[in-house]
């Protein structure tokens, strides 16, 4: 009995441990979920694609004042693409993924969310998606494309905003690159016992819009994301419909995932189709 009691008190304390971890994560739970790397309005990108680097100031909105965008125009161009980062570093960082799209003569669009780079501006979850969602506006116009026919691509964090952006642009096509069903979901997998709803600020839900979102889904995901379990991506399965694509890769890593040639391979079908 003694031996018991003993053992449920260190049971208890590493529960309360634990819990107080978790607690005290999820007030810097911005400085985490955001791992950003600003820079000077004047530092250059190290950036070897062919691009163009726009800063935009928004006077209409005191919160949402500067956006830095890359767009990588091609002299014959197949169609275009609106590109949502992950969740680190800036655009600098995630241009290694937007050859897989210049090769095929697609043209990519992609921002920094504010914090991000040299953008500034109101980091909650609303502020990030009318951000995105202007910038959208904003390609659209400048290039004088249909906005149905910009294909939406989110990667990690960014596919909870794709997945929102693409259903209210009505787009014909969407990419998610290692996505999750949503953010409070994802954190259960880890630890199911704790109240992520009440104190989690952000969750970037895929499944809501994925549900009504009437265009062409394609989902890549490695099986083995370190970060993001499969039991998680594979949630989002029955918001598919018939012509969808879902494709799983054996690999090590989220980042794994574009460097296997099946992934190369699927995307430029799935781009073509």
């Amino acid at each position: 009995m003694i031996k018991f009691i003993k053992w449920l008190k260190i049971i208890i304390g590493i529960f309360v441990g634990l819990n107080m971890i978790i607690f005290i994560g999820l007030i810097f739970q911005e400085q985490i979920i955001f791992r950003a790397k600003p820079v000077k309005d004047s530092y250059k990108f190290k950036i070897l694609i062919p691009h163009k680097e726009y800063l935009w100031t928004d006077s209409l909105h005191k919160d949402h004042q500067l956006f830095n965008v890359i767009y990588t125009p091609r002299n014959h161009s197949e169609g275009h693409v609106f590109m949502l980062h992950g969740s680190q570093g800036n655009v600098e960082y995630h241009t290694q993924f937007i050859p897989f799209f210049t090769e095929h003569n697609y043209e990519v669009w992609m921002m920094d969310y504010p914090g991000f780079g040299k953008s500034e501006g109101n980091n909650s979850e609303e502020a990030i998606f009318k951000d995105a969602s202007n910038m959208f506006d904003i390609y659209a116009q400048k290039l004088n494309i249909d906005p149905k026919k910009i294909i939406v691509v989110g990667k990690d964090l960014g596919t909870g905003i794709a997945s929102r952006l693409a259903e209210e642009k009505k787009s014909d096509r969407l990419i998610l690159i290692s996505p999750y069903k949503d953010l409070q979901s994802l954190l259960r997998e880890w630890m199911p016992w704790f109240p992520f709803h009440l104190f989690l600020n952000y969750n970037f839900p895929n499944d809501i819009y994925l549900k009504n979102f009437k265009g062409k889904i394609g989902i890549f995901y490695g099986s083995n994301d370190l970060m993001i379990p499969h039991r998680n991506v594979r949630k989002l399965q029955p918001y598919l419909k018939p012509g969808d694509e879902f494709h799983e890769y054996n690999t090590k890593g989220t980042d794994n995932v574009i460097d296997t040639k099946e992934f190369q391979n699927d995307l430029k079908l799935f781009l073509k189709k």
